[in-house]
């Protein structure tokens, strides 16, 4: 009885209360990878807008929701500029490993297409699909 009584002692002891501040916490949390790339073209059909965007070693085709509202702390696209993408990959053709050395076709000639809210979209010659989450629009959020 003399050990569980000090046993309860110890473990009431050892035992520390956290302050829980009033604010929940709120984790900013954006998925993809960050490129920096060059803006090649920009072209849009019915509810998108596609920027394509290269850089040394990859070519994206990025897809932004053309009725998203402007960002009036945002920077506007222009072609030619650099800008810092926050890439989100939707497709891949390039073969999946380091054994895969046998390739009947060109994979860019391979076309992948995703729809998109009723909307076909399909990657172009060796654009690949992505979303970016820090542009709205065909405006990129300031950081």
């Amino acid at each position: 009885m003399k050990k569980i009584l000090i046993i309860l002692a110890l473990l009431s002891v050892s035992c520390k209360s956290k302050k829980i501040g009033t604010e929940p916490l709120r984790l900013k949390f954006d998925l993809g990878i960050d490129v920096n790339a060059t803006i090649s073209k920009i072209d849009s059909i019915t509810d998108y807008y596609f920027v394509f965007v290269k850089n040394d070693k990859d070519f994206f085709k990025i897809i932004s929701h053309r009725n998203q509202r402007k960002l009036y702390n945002g920077i506007k696209l222009k072609i030619g500029k650099n800008y810092k993408f926050r890439i989100e990959q939707i497709t891949d053709r390039k073969p999946s490993g380091p054994d895969d050395k046998f390739t009947p076709v060109n994979y860019l000639d391979i076309t992948r297409c995703k729809m998109f809210e009723g909307t076909k979209i399909c990657t172009e010659s060796s654009y690949e699909l992505a979303k970016a989450s820090n542009l709205i629009g065909l405006y990129l959020k300031k950081e």
